[in-house]
């Protein structure tokens, strides 16, 4: 998220929900703790999603986390999805493609 120029927002759901305060606001400097605790509660309450936009020149890609476990990742290519397969894999989990 650092590496490159991104835009992180919750749905609406969540944010008029649990973090009213943040909707419609980039949470991307809010801190990487204050950011793993909101992830952390939509995962363990089972709520809603955080968007996650990505640059990389003059494409974007989108990193949804979604209630549960699922992380969706959308026009990812490139160098971009270079690192990211390597991050799954690293994690020990697996990358899976659909058409």
């Amino acid at each position: 998220m650092y590496q490159h120029e991104s835009y992180v927002y919750l749905d609406e759901a969540v944010a008029n929900a649990l973090y009213p305060d943040l909707k419609n606001k980039n949470l991307r400097n809010i801190g990487l703790e204050r950011l793993g605790e909101i992830i952390d509660t939509m995962v363990i309450d089972n709520y809603g999603s955080l968007n996650i936009l990505l640059k990389q020149e003059n494409d974007f890609s989108l990193m949804r986390i979604e209630d549960g476990f699922s992380t969706i990742f959308f026009n990812l290519k490139g160098q971009l999805r270079e690192e990211v397969e390597s991050l799954v894999e690293h994690q020990g989990l697996y990358f899976k493609e659909i058409y």
